[in-house]
């Protein structure tokens, strides 16, 4: 449970703010029965019931986390007008409670803060649960402000979170993804080529004798080539090929939609246009690829290891060349 609340954020938010909403909302549905107070009741009754309700969506949907969100934001708008409605000026305190979570419960902020005006509009408008004009624009002017001052909040940490996301998935010095990111992207692609069996396939690049590059003329140099390389693959490939640095001078390509001898002709050209392109004071640097398309029942490691076998057949056969697996 808590290692897949670590693992997503976004579905943390959601299960702390939902839960404790609920609660909350649920011990202010037992006053209102216990008051005499049934509609305002059933009110608080059904929305705790939606909230759990979309919780628990969350909760065995993990990849529907956004749409329960927004989902959630329905409920918490719906919540505060009919509130303030029924309760008139106590009712509208709700709303401010409702425009914070509404902007960190899901990643389309303009979802959310489109949500939020329409809230705060219809409530200070259309509602009649002020006594005066002076109580009506007071509550429009500090929940606007709340309003801008949540957007503001809620943009700047997603902000600092794609960043922080961002530096954690790729490669400083090549661009590519680093090792982290590829152990992912490869178990989601095994669950596509499960549900759809659509055709994938690795392609595991190691450039030839690079240590003689480090060695010989520094690893500047050697920095230069792996550099060079990256920005050369990714010249050559399609946007939906995912592109890893697998370690040190190992590269590794998923190449979705790609039979395995698509994925050697595609690891063939990489291989000739670096025997061109890598040519420098440092000498020229050839690579060899070795190639493996996906197999039901298998593993990522199984898989890799597959592509990672053929590699070695590369290089055994002389280097710079292709290989592709069993």
């Amino acid at each position: 449970m808590w290692k897949k609340l670590l693992a997503d954020l976004q579905l943390s938010i959601l299960m702390l703010v939902g839960g404790m909403s609920s609660v909350i909302i649920a011990a202010f549905s037992v006053y209102r029965f216990l008051n005499g107070n049934v509609k305002v009741g059933l009110l608080d009754a059904t929305i705790t019931l939606a909230m759990v309700g979309t919780l628990l969506y969350a909760w065995r949907s993990a990849r529907n986390t956004e749409r329960a969100g927004r989902i959630m934001i329905l409920v918490n708008v719906a919540g505060a007008i009919t509130s303030s409605e029924l309760l008139g000026v106590t009712g509208a305190f709700w709303m401010y409670l409702a425009i914070v979570v509404n902007c960190f419960i899901t990643t389309n902020l303009r979802y959310a803060t489109g949500a939020n005006i329409l809230m705060l509009l219809s409530i200070t408008f259309l509602g009649h649960g002020f006594d005066s004009t002076a109580q009506q624009l007071s509550f429009l002017a500090t929940s606007g402000l709340l309003t801008l001052f949540s957007h503001i909040i809620a943009d700047r940490l997603s902000q600092q979170q794609l960043t922080l996301k961002q530096q954690a998935s790729v490669d400083p010095l090549t661009g590519a993804l680093n090792r982290w990111r590829m152990e992912e992207e490869i178990h989601l692609a095994i669950e596509e080529f499960t549900r759809s069996q659509m055709p994938m396939a690795i392609i595991l690049m190691d450039l030839d004798d690079f240590k003689n590059v480090n060695d010989r003329h520094g690893h500047e140099a050697g920095d230069d080539v792996l550099a060079g390389f990256a920005d050369m693959v990714r010249g050559l490939t399609r946007q939906i090929d995912r592109f890893f640095r697998y370690g040190g001078e190992e590269f590794l390509m998923l190449a979705k939609g790609l039979s395995p001898e698509e994925a050697q002709h595609l690891a063939e050209k990489i291989r000739s246009q670096a025997e061109s392109v890598l040519t420098g004071k440092h000498g020229r640097v050839t690579v060899s690829a070795g190639v493996a398309g996906a197999q039901a029942g298998e593993s990522w490691m199984q898989w890799v290891a597959r592509a990672d076998a053929a590699l070695y057949v590369a290089k055994q056969s002389g280097r710079n060349r292709v290989h592709l697996a069993d």
